[in-house]
């Protein structure tokens, strides 16, 4: 009898551990596939288009980070990314964007700003699909996963998988760093209008002002006319080209407008070099709209004031000093000034009520030559126009604050 009951208690035995076993694989596939797999482990569908941030909130999310620990997972996993693809990246930008050896040295060595957000070109570098994360796993260790699905997902061909997903805006503005650190670049600034009256003549009333701007970039504005077209006496009218020098004494160009002769000056000028653009602020009585009503005015590009301000590449003395039909240009430390009493220097009026006004500077407006910044190319003065008595007020100048200037060769030298 006991061996009967034994032997009757086996089929039951294992009956009963086939169905625990097959309870259990199927809880797991059913659970598994929604992402939650063993205690342990976790498996995540990391979905296409994001950006690493977007990645680092996901995870965070499914392994139940705290803000802390997001945000740690996102700096680990950049400073990884650059780690493991410089030199894929590096690729990508040397084709793009022509470079030599200089710009090489200076975009590897440059990887710490790339990291600030309008310049994260490495952000939405990664694979998207299906990952199994231990639930306790280090920042590392994750971002280290991402980093060989890459490798994974593109095979030979990283450069291209990079290629393909890189920011454009951020990748232009990260070269734009490098750039700066191999090239002598201007950079341009305006003064707010000075010298401003007001002056009645037959039936108008001018506005007329002084225009000042000074280069306290790293190398000169240079501008040359187009080779092709010297010596051909009947042109009025020139391509310019800037010449753009480099910390390695050389330079490469790029096309950059015209140079016109400019008849009451009798001699030739950079087309379309300044903005004039006055606007209303506040009148008591009804105004002309002068929304987009902006003067456009040609300047002859030569160094005439010295700017007394602290500047590591500053021109002992002024290498443009004519308005050549070859050669114009700005040197570094040095400003043009256009007094209130030379032709164009005014805005007629004659229309407008007595009110208050803003009349704004814009240095190279069409962005046609190269400069290190372009974020400081416009000025202000806020006035009041006294219409009755033509007289004008200075209420306040943006910038507030600019750097004296001697004028040194103020008369035009032939």
């Amino acid at each position: 009898m006991k061996a009967n009951t034994k032997s009757g208690r086996m089929p039951f035995l294992l009956a009963a551990i086939v169905l625990i076993a097959g309870t259990a694989a199927f809880l797991a596939w059913q659970y598994g596939s929604a992402g939650y797999g063993s205690s342990n482990e976790v498996t995540v569908e990391i979905p296409a288009r994001l950006f690493r941030n977007e990645v680092a909130d996901f995870l965070g999310e499914k392994l139940g980070w705290n803000e802390k620990e997001t945000a740690a997972f996102a700096s680990t996993y950049m400073q990884m990314q650059w780690a493991a693809f410089n030199a894929e990246f590096l690729e990508v930008f040397e084709k793009r964007f022509g470079w030599n050896k200089a710009e090489r040295e200076a975009f590897l060595t440059s990887s710490a700003k790339y990291f600030e957000p309008e310049l994260d070109f490495l952000s939405g570098i990664y694979a998207p699909g299906a990952y199994t994360f231990a639930r306790n796993a280090a920042p590392a260790a994750i971002a280290e996963m991402l980093i060989i699905k890459v490798k994974e997902t593109a095979g030979k061909n990283i450069a291209e998988f990079i290629r393909a997903r890189l920011p454009e805006d951020a990748a232009a503005k990260a070269a734009a760093i490098v750039q700066n650190e191999v090239e002598l670049l201007p950079d341009l600034v305006p003064f707010p209008a000075k010298d401003i009256v007001l002056e009645k003549t037959n039936d108008a009333v001018y506005l007329r002002f002084s225009t000042i701007y000074f280069n306290q970039g790293r190398g000169p504005l240079e501008l040359r006319a187009d080779p092709a077209t010297k010596g051909v006496r009947s042109d009025l009218e020139r391509r310019v080209l800037q010449r753009i020098y480099r910390e390695d004494g050389t330079y490469r160009e790029r096309s950059a407008g015209t140079f016109l002769w400019h008849q009451k000056h009798l001699h030739y000028h950079f087309a379309d070099f300044v903005v004039y653009d006055l606007e209303t602020v506040e009148v008591k009585e009804e105004a002309p709209d002068l929304s987009g009503v902006r003067q456009k005015s040609t300047f002859c590009v030569r160094d005439i004031s010295r700017v007394k301000m602290e500047l590591e590449h500053r021109a002992p003395d002024a290498a443009y000093k004519i308005c050549g039909k070859e050669l114009q240009g700005i040197s570094v430390g040095w400003g043009d000034t256009y007094f209130f009493s030379y032709p164009d220097q005014l805005l007629n009026v004659v229309d407008l009520p007595s009110g208050t006004y803003r009349l704004t500077f814009i240095v190279n407006p069409s962005d046609r030559f190269g400069e290190s910044r372009l974020d400081n190319n416009k000025s202000s003065v806020l006035l009041s126009l006294d219409m009755k008595n033509f007289k004008v007020k200075v209420l306040e100048e943006s910038p507030s604050e600019m750097p004296e200037m001697d004028h040194v060769y103020p008369e035009q030298e032939f």
